[in-house]
């Protein structure tokens, strides 16, 4: 409910069942020098209409809403609302762990309906129910590899994002694992530098798209470890996927990926959904749970926690991780998405996100201040160089309702862009006149 007003009875009866004679008896406990006593100013007491009102009044005030060209690792995508509507079901969003499989069935068959489409995407046979993002999911996927392996050498390209790079030096600060960073060279990875590593590496890992966008070659990642037992980590978006060759193909051991594009709102920044699949070889030491299909004695199918190596059910110097928990509802969210939009419909929106991009690409490539960084080798995702001064820059663009990314880090004087398939021509157009309206 919006609005759930206490009658002067019901505060009486509240008062009584605490054993407190007014509600400053409640709050006793808290030192009067750090009470506050002077008015708050939010006025007197109003109906539930009366709020309604000042509230439509205070939002009638906002600005119209920016047109978001942001990226780096969140998306704005569509979401149809057949998500929005099935996911805010109070069967979904009230569930708790499903440790009890014969009340869990719906929750864990679609569960295992994830791990299904991930395994198809990604090309991996085995895919668990989901991780806290796509940052955690790189580094449970060092650990195993280092725990595989029984070597404690990363190398992590530069050109991953920052955000994973931050959380992987974060979550590995106490694991005794070497991390050493691969050099990048025009926006992609120097896989040269692998070579002097072979012998004491667990795994490398190498996103595609990248930080900057661009795609990279995981088969070629894969053959700089020929002579290496080191698992190759491939991370990258789950929506690319639809159109580039999978990362099983490319000879990936570890697929992993943030799978906020998979119907799930960008939300500020969080929360976010972290996918792990890998080969059947490693499904012993993958983190979090599993959720399988069996038949029960009456003949019927069942779905089931196949495997939960976490800590929590198992001795701790047996668990494979400390996750305690997945992100259940976004996989939800996330295994709609996938079932509505199909083996046809996520290639469409993927390509619509390229075509975007490149015309975008083109036209800013134009203006007189401003090129393409690293080429055309992206889907929706593009560095831009300009002569300006970057933060005069997209200060200017926000003021006039488009939201970018500015870049801080050793690149200086670039933005990136993210394209989507909500961005029109016209709101591409609008933009790129605002880029070039800028003096």
């Amino acid at each position: 409910m919006h609005y759930i007003p206490n009658t002067v009875k019901e505060e009486k009866e509240l008062l009584s069942a605490c054993e407190a004679d007014k509600f400053s008896d409640l709050v006793k406990i808290i030192p009067s020098e750090i009470k506050l006593d002077e008015d708050l100013g939010i006025g007197i007491p109003l109906s539930e209409l009366d709020i309604e009102k000042e509230l439509k009044n205070l939002s009638d005030q906002n600005k119209a809403s920016s047109i978001s060209f942001l990226g780096g690792g969140i998306y704005d995508h569509f979401i149809p609302r057949a998500i929005d509507f099935v996911s805010c079901r109070s069967e979904f969003y009230t569930a708790y762990t499903p440790y009890q499989a014969e009340v869990s069935q719906g929750t864990l068959q679609y569960l295992y309906e994830y791990q299904s489409m991930i395994c198809e995407l990604s090309g991996m046979e085995i895919a668990n129910a989901s991780l806290y993002d796509g940052a955690s999911a790189v580094a449970e996927a060092c650990i195993l590899s280092c725990s595989f392996t029984k070597k404690n050498t990363v190398l992590y390209s530069s050109t991953l994002s920052k955000h994973f790079i931050e959380v992987l030096k974060t979550c590995l600060s106490g694991q005794k694992i070497e991390l050493i960073k691969i050099p990048q060279k025009n926006g992609v990875t120097d896989l040269y530098f692998v070579e002097k590593y072979q012998k004491e590496l667990s795994s490398i890992i190498i996103q595609s798209p990248n930080r900057y966008g661009i795609i990279e070659s995981w088969k070629k990642a894969k053959y700089f470890l020929q002579n290496s037992s080191a698992l190759l980590i491939a991370a990258g978006d789950p929506m690319s996927l639809s159109i580039l060759k999978s990362p099983a193909k490319c000879g990936a051991d570890i697929y992993v990926g943030e799978g906020q594009t998979l119907g799930n709102p960008m939300n500020f920044g969080g929360p976010l959904l972290g996918i792990i699949a890998v080969k059947e070889k490693y499904k012993r030491r993958i983190p979090g749970r599993l959720v399988g299909k069996t038949i029960d004695q009456n003949g019927q199918e069942g779905f089931v926690l196949t495997l939960q190596t976490r800590e929590q059910h198992i001795r701790r110097d047996k668990a494979t991780s400390n996750i305690c928990t997945n992100q259940g509802l976004l996989a939800l969210r996330a295994t709609l998405y996938l079932s509505l939009m199909g083996k046809n419909g996520l290639p469409y929106v993927s390509q619509l996100c390229y075509q975007k991009s490149q015309y975008a690409a083109q036209e800013i490539n134009k203006l007189s201040y401003y090129s393409i960084k690293y080429g055309n080798q992206f889907i929706k995702e593009f560095v831009v160089e300009t002569k300006h001064n970057v933060n005069d820059l997209t200060q200017y663009c926000s003021d006039n309702g488009f939201l970018v990314q500015n870049i801080h880090e050793s690149i200086s004087n670039c933005f990136q862009i993210a394209v989507t398939e909500k961005r029109t021509k016209i709101e591409i157009d609008s933009f790129i006149r605002c880029l070039n309206d800028y003096k």
